[in-house]
C-alpha cells in the first residue's frame, strides 16, 4: 500500500520519466530513502522501474535499494547493466544479500561478477555460496562481534567503540582460543560489570545457535520462539562462523509464508513477472490434473446412483450443498494445521490434541450446519424427509471433513511431504468424492420415504 506521500512521488516519478527528465529524477532520488525508492519500483512497469534504476549514481545506495527488493525484480534490474557496475553493487552489500543475488545469475555471469569484485568480498559470497539454498549457512553474515573469554570488561568496551565493520552488535559473543562459541554477553551486562573483571565471569553459557545446514524456516521458528535479536551459526565442531539476524528472520518468514500461499493454490510466485503463457500453464496445470481425477470419481459415484437420482430429482438440487458444507470445513483445519507446523506452532507429537479439538469443532459446526440445512429443505421445499437426508448428510460431511483436514498436513508430513503442497488439492478431492457418497448413500437407504 502506497500512502499520499509515496503516492505523490509516484506520479512525479512517472510524469518524469515520460518527459525523459533524467537531471530531475536523478536529483530526486537522491533525496529519497533507499526504502522508498524500492517501494516505488514495485509499482513502475519493468521499463519504468529499469529506467529509475539506472539513474542512482551511488553504488551504496543502489545496492540498498535491491536489498529491499524481490529476486523476481532484481534479476531484472540487473539483466541490462554491465558487469563492472553490478561488482560495483554487491560489493557494497552485506555478503548474504550479495551471495543470495549472485545464485540467482547465470552462472558464467556469477563467475565473471565475483572475479571484478574485491577479493575479500568475492571470497565471502563464494564461503556462503559454499552452503545449501535455504540453510543458515547461506543466509548468515560473517561479520560479527566475538571476544576471547578472557578479554575484561575494559578492554571488551574499547574493541566494541572500534567495531565498525561487525553487523549490528546486540550481543557480545564470547569464543576460547580454537573459536569455539563459548558462551553470550548482553551489553547492559557488560556495562555495570567491573572494569577489570575478564568476560568469563559474566558471560551466559546456555548459548541458542544454529548449525550451518539448519533449514532457515527453522532458524525463524527458533528466533521467533526465544525473542532473539539475532542468532550464532555454528559448525559442526562448534565454530562460531556467522550470526543471523532478525531482519533476515523477518525475511525468511515472509518468503516462506507467500510460498505456502502459493502452493496451496496449486501456482508459483514466478508467475508475477514470467511472460511466457506457456510456463504460466506448466505451473497450475499439474493440480488441474489432479481436480480432473477426483471429480471424475465423483461422476462415476453420480452414475452409480443413477437410479436414485432419476426416483427423486430433487436429491439433485442438493449435492452442491453437501459438497461444499464439507469442503470449506475441511480446508480450515488443514488450514490451521499446514500454518502451525509451518511456523512451529504446532508441532507432530500435538496431533492427537489437535484431532480431538478439531474434531468437537467439527462435531458442533456439522450439528448446527445440518439443523439449518435440514430445516430450511423442508420448509421450502415441504419433504420432512429429505430435510432429514440431507441434514445427516451434512452432518456426517462436515465431521469427517474437519478430521481428514487435521490429519491429512500431519500424514504428509510425516512423509517428508511439503504438507502446504499437497493437502489442499487431495482434501478438496476427498471431501467432493467422500461427500456425493454420503449423501447419495443415506438418500438410497431412505428411498421409499422420499418418493
Amino acid at each position: 500500500m502506497l500512502n499520499q506521500r509515496l503516492k505523490l512521488l509516484l506520479q512525479t516519478v512517472r510524469r518524469l520519466i515520460r518527459r525523459e527528465a533524467k537531471g530531475n529524477l536523478r536529483n530526486m532520488l537522491r533525496k529519497l530513502h533507499p526504502a522508498d525508492i524500492a517501494h516505488l519500483i514495485k509499482y513502475l512497469n519493468l521499463k519504468e522501474s529499469k529506467w529509475t534504476f539506472d539513474l542512482i549514481e551511488d553504488s551504496e545506495m543502489a545496492a540498498t535499494v535491491l536489498s529491499e527488493l524481490e529476486p523476481e525484480i532484481i534479476s531484472v534490474l540487473l539483466e541490462d547493466l554491465d558487469n563492472v557496475k553490478i561488482s560495483q553493487i554487491l560489493q557494497e552489500m552485506p555478503a548474504d544479500d550479495a551471495a543470495e543475488m549472485v545464485s540467482d545469475m547465470p552462472e558464467e555471469k556469477a563467475e565473471n561478477i565475483l572475479r571484478l569484485m574485491q577479493h575479500k568480498e568475492s571470497k565471502e559470497v563464494e564461503d556462503l555460496l559454499s552452503y545449501p539454498e535455504d540453510t543458515a549457512g547461506r543466509i548468515m553474515t560473517p561479520h560479527f562481534f566475538a571476544l576471547f573469554e578472557d578479554t575484561t570488561a575494559e578492554e571488551a568496551i574499547k574493541k566494541l567503540r572500534d567495531a565498525v565493520d561487525a553487523e549490528m552488535v546486540f550481543y557480545i559473543y564470547v569464543i576460547d582460543r580454537r573459536h569455539h562459541l563459548v558462551g553470550i554477553v548482553s551489553l547492559r551486562k557488560l556495562i555495570i560489570t567491573s572494569t577489570g573483571s575478564p568476560i568469563k565471569n559474566i558471560m551466559t553459557t546456555d548459548v541458542i545457535s544454529v548449525q550451518t545446514h539448519t533449514d532457515q524456516e527453522e532458524v525463524a521458528m527458533m528466533v521467533a520462539k526465544y525473542n532473539l535479536l539475532a542468532i550464532p551459526v555454528v559448525d559442526e565442531q562448534n565454530k562460531m562462523m556467522g550470526i543471523i539476524t532478525v531482519d533476515d528472520v523477518i525475511d525468511i518468514i515472509r518468503e516462506e509464508a507467500t510460498e505456502d500461499i502459493y502452493k496451496m493454490a496449486g501456482t508459483s510466485e514466478e508467475e508475477l513477472l514470467e511472460k511466457s503463457t506457456w510456463k504460466i500453464t506448466s505451473i497450475r496445470t499439474p493440480w488441474l490434473f489432479f481436480s480432473l481425477i477426483g471429480e471424475g470419481l465423483s461422476s462415476v459415484i453420480l452414475r452409480y446412483y443413477n437410479n436414485t437420482l432419476q426416483g427423486v430429482i430433487s436429491i439433485v438440487f442438493f449435492i452442491p450443498l453437501v459438497m461444499a458444507l464439507g469442503g470449506n470445513v475441511g480446508n480450515q483445519s488443514q488450514t490451521i494445521v499446514v500454518r502451525g507446523l509451518a511456523t512451529g506452532r504446532i508441532e507432530q507429537l500435538d496431533i492427537w490434541n489437535i484431532l480431538f479439538r478439531q474434531s468437537k469443532v467439527g462435531l458442533l459446526m456439522g450439528f448446527l450446519a445440518g439443523i439449518i440445512a435440514g430445516l430450511c429443505v423442508t420448509l421450502f421445499y415441504k419433504h420432512p424427509a429429505l430435510g432429514l437426508v440431507v441434514g445427516i448428510s451434512v452432518f456426517i460431511s462436515v465431521n469427517i471433513s474437519a478430521i481428514v483436514g487435521t490429519i491429512t498436513p500431519f500424514l504428509f508430513n510425516k512423509m517428508h511431504v511439503d504438507p502446504a503442497v499437497a493437502a489442499g488439492p487431495f482434501i478438496t478431492n476427498f471431501n467432493d468424492v467422500v461427500g456425493i457418497s454420503i449423501y447419495l448413500g443415506i438418500a438410497t437407504a431412505m428411498m421409499k420415504y422420499l418418493v
